[in-house]
């Protein structure tokens, strides 16, 4: 139950029962309740929801998965580690400090997440003869790269994992990393 969830039930049970103004116990007791529901309602609404961890996209993919199919807290837990330190997942598990990437794990199963935005880069390809070194990699809509000059609304954005599944040759060039607007 969430804290809102919470927060409308004991609402409800108060104006479902306030119009009660005695009952067998009499008005005092009627009195009573309705002071303690209220203040019941101010603590509950003073309560902090759980703040959602920034996890990997493909964390968040397993995650998904996971629910999905009907796994426990424990499932996944399970087969992160049964999937051998060359998975991403089970590399993720181990880094960091300690447990701490387990701890934001089980936070994301029960609290839910965010996924952390990926780092971008735009290729920078070499100068050439009097072009000011503007060239940088794009992709056409049919995802063929070509190179383009002078014109910065073709420039592209690219994520390292995007950058991996293009030829080796562009790794020789220079990464420009994008900020974040």
């Amino acid at each position: 139950m969430t804290k809102d969830e919470y927060v409308k039930e004991l609402k409800k049970y108060y104006d479902e029962n306030k119009l009660q103004e005695t009952d067998s116990y009499g008005e005092d007791y009627a009195y009573g309740l309705a002071e303690t529901l209220t203040y019941a309602i101010g603590l509950a609404e003073q309560l902090d929801e759980p703040e959602k961890v920034v996890i990997p996209k493909f964390i968040a993919n397993d995650i998904k998965y996971h629910k999905k199919h009907g796994s426990t807290l424990r499932g996944i837990l399970g087969s992160a580690f049964a999937q051998g330190v060359e998975s991403d997942v089970c590399c993720w598990f181990y880094a960091g400090d300690g447990d701490e990437n387990v701890r934001k794990c089980i936070s994301a199963w029960d609290n839910g997440y965010e996924v952390e935005k990926e780092k971008k880069y735009r290729v920078k390809l070499p100068g050439m003869i009097g072009d000011n070194g503007q060239q940088y990699l794009s992709r056409s809509m049919d995802d063929k790269l070509f190179a383009c000059a002078f014109r910065d609304y073709l420039e592209q954005e690219f994520t390292k994992e995007e950058l991996e599944k293009f030829p080796d040759w562009i790794q020789l060039l220079e990464f420009k990393d994008v900020e974040d607007d």
